[in-house]
């Protein structure tokens, strides 16, 4: 009698959900999560085969010839390769020797290190450029009137000789005058080279200049300046700390991008992971996608996100807010508040002004601050709403469901009417604003706040004040 494998109906079912679940949830990153433990799809299929051959035999049933067929053993070799393809192409390639690339050359060379220096004399606020280049570098403000590099270029090859003679093909300058200084490693005169080099460099500048930097993959760290900086580059983490002007930030991929106490305008636009910012005094703008979590603390200024189905808008941000998969929370916002968002569950107190907050899937808790009361619209097609409103609120509430139970812990002058299938609650006190609350499918409840209710938002403790701690410089793959 032949037996049929319940192995292969249960993988695809899983891969189903898998995918099921990136169709219903845009922002997961379903690619990265394949990348990275795609392993356990071959232990998952491993230990099924095991548990059904050990029924089999406790059953005194036939065994079968061999656990796993030759069709499956295809199937192994094929996503082996796809598995090994998806880690290499995400980044995530701690299985592999660093210095393994696509290139031949790579595979086999060394690295050997050179040390770069240079100096340039200027005046108290220059432009200093660092032209295109691989690898980090970390820029101080300083009580100077020049501009000074140190560190070292890796140059990996083959033997020292070729090294060296790379190392002298790039000679590295620092030029200009008083007003511009440009920094060049002249990495870009080994093009098409088997070569690879990449440079860290310690930069030391007047504290009123300004940074303009380009790079292809790397860190900028940049503390101390009172001019402003521009950071442009195709994969880099960034950090700013006590910036007096405006920060511009255009990064096609970044691991980590972290600002604090910038006196100037904060841009960021591109993809990345994680975004810290903290204690803004100019408006922050940020435009992509972002996969990690998201910090807003202290934002003296308007904050405008526009990312992968989500949109906020916030006046001003004296509190914080946190953003990660599939949550919002937030505390202390100075309104008006625009929040629209595809699928998360949004958690939002001690908030004034106008507040409005549409989500197509996720609940939304809703805790007004201070009295009066400020016009509050929140909409969800799938998920449960809850109003805690202040004892002493005056409001003019509609709050509904078409699919659900509406609860009324507020009491009076709220009154229930349910209909069909759904539930409406309506009530009014003279002199306060329009709220209102719809759910397509869910529950809608209002209440009274309390002192003793669980804090909503983000936990608000004192390291939210601190400055961010050092971050070292990540090590440029070779």
């Amino acid at each position: 009698m032949r037996r049929t494998s319940l192995v292969a109906p249960l993988l695809l079912i899983a891969i189903g959900l898998l995918f099921l679940a990136r169709n219903m949830y845009p922002q997961l990153p379903l690619l990265d999560y394949l990348a990275r433990y795609w392993p356990f799809i071959l232990i998952a299929w491993g230990t099924l085969r095991l548990a059904e051959v050990l029924v089999w035999a406790a059953s005194d049933q036939p065994l079968p010839r061999a656990g796993v067929s030759g069709g499956e053993w295809v199937l192994v070799i094929f996503l082996c390769l796809f598995g090994f393809s998806m880690h290499a192409v995400r980044g995530f390639n701690t299985w592999w020797p660093r210095n393994i690339t696509v290139g031949g050359l790579d595979m086999f060379g060394e690295s050997y290190d050179f040390p770069i220096e240079g100096q340039q004399q200027t005046g108290k606020t220059p432009h200093v450029t660092i032209a295109a280049f691989r690898g980090n570098a970390r820029i101080t403000g300083a009580d100077t009137d020049a501009v000074k590099v140190t560190g070292h270029r890796s140059i990996r090859s083959m033997d020292q000789n070729g090294a060296d003679n790379a190392n002298q093909s790039m000679h590295f300058e620092v030029t200009g005058d008083n007003n511009s200084v440009t920094i060049q490693n002249n990495q870009d005169r080994l093009s098409g080279s088997n070569v690879r080099v990449t440079a860290d460099m310690e930069i030391t500048v007047p504290k009123g200049a300004s940074v303009e930097a380009h790079g292809r993959y790397g860190d900028f760290d940049i503390t101390g300046l009172d001019g402003s900086v521009e950071i442009v580059s195709d994969n880099a983490g960034v950090r700013l700390q006590d910036i007096g002007g405006d920060a511009r930030i255009d990064l096609s991929r970044s691991d980590v991008v972290r600002a604090v106490n910038v006196k100037g305008l904060v841009d960021l636009k591109g993809h990345g992971s994680d975004i810290d910012f903290q204690n803004i005094a100019g408006p922050v703008t940020v435009s992509g996608t972002y996969s990690g979590v998201l910090q807003f603390r202290n934002l003296q200024k308007p904050l405008h996100f526009s990312g992968q189905n989500t949109e906020i808008n916030i006046e001003r941000l004296p509190g914080n807010v946190r953003m990660a998969l599939g949550d919002f929370s937030a505390q202390n916002l100075v309104g008006p508040v625009h929040l629209s968002t595809h699928a998360r569950d949004v958690e939002i107190a001690d908030f004034t002004n106008a507040l409005e907050v549409s989500v197509d899937r996720g609940d939304i808790e809703l805790r007004p601050g201070t009295l009066p009361l400020a016009r509050i619209d929140a909409q969800t097609r799938s998920g449960d709403i809850t109003l805690s409103l202040p004892p002493a609120a005056k409001f003019d509430l509609t709050a509904s469901t078409s699919r659900g139970d509406a609860t009324n812990d507020f009491g009076a002058p709220i009154r229930q009417d349910n209909q069909g299938r759904g539930s409406e609650l309506r009530g009014m006190i003279p002199g306060g604003p329009v709220v209102t609350a719809h759910t397509d499918h869910g529950q809608v409840v209002v209440r009274k706040a309390s002192a003793e209710d669980k804090p909503l938002g983000p936990k608000d403790d004192t390291s939210a004040n601190l400055p961010a701690p050092e971050k070292p410089l990540k090590k440029v793959e070779q």
